[in-house]
């Protein structure tokens, strides 16, 4: 949103998973299990989108809302912040199969929040956060600050 009614927002540590599933098999399950975790505070969803091939072949996206079959009460699934770019969806295009669709999340970690203003009023600074998606040794940095 931009203009006068902008509204800035401050976010804790960010992080955008990319979820596959084979065509039209994304339920109402992996939905519902993010919204318990954002009702619990745990994680705030601050971009949403689904990623699929269009009939002619080429990657699109399609917001949440617009999905037959969904749960209707999500309020974040009308989310569309833009703040997961093109760029990381060309990136995550690059990860899933042809022939699935990608739930693309970008989620802000609330449950790190407390620890990391404790750190800043220590005068300290978190300098890294790595992801390690499964088995170890495939660690991926996902934030640093200087």
């Amino acid at each position: 949103m931009t203009g006068p009614h902008a509204v800035a927002m401050a976010f804790g540590p960010l992080e955008l998973m990319i979820m596959s599933f084979p065509a039209d098999r994304l339920n109402a399950g992996v939905l519902t299990t993010l919204d318990r975790l954002t009702r619990a505070g745990q994680l705030r969803i601050v971009d949403i989108l689904v990623m699929r091939t269009d009939p002619a072949g080429q990657a699109c996206t399609v917001e949440l809302c617009d999905l037959p079959g969904l749960p209707a009460d999500l309020a974040w699934a009308r989310l569309a912040t833009g703040l997961i770019t093109a760029t990381d969806l060309d990136e995550a295009a690059r990860l899933v199969d042809r022939d699935n669709d990608a739930l693309a999340v970008l989620l802000e970690h609330r449950w790190l929040n407390e620890l990391a203003g404790r750190v800043a009023a220590s005068e300290g600074t978190i300098v890294a956060l790595t992801h390690i998606p499964g088995a170890p040794g495939h660690a991926r940095m996902l934030t640093t600050t200087s």
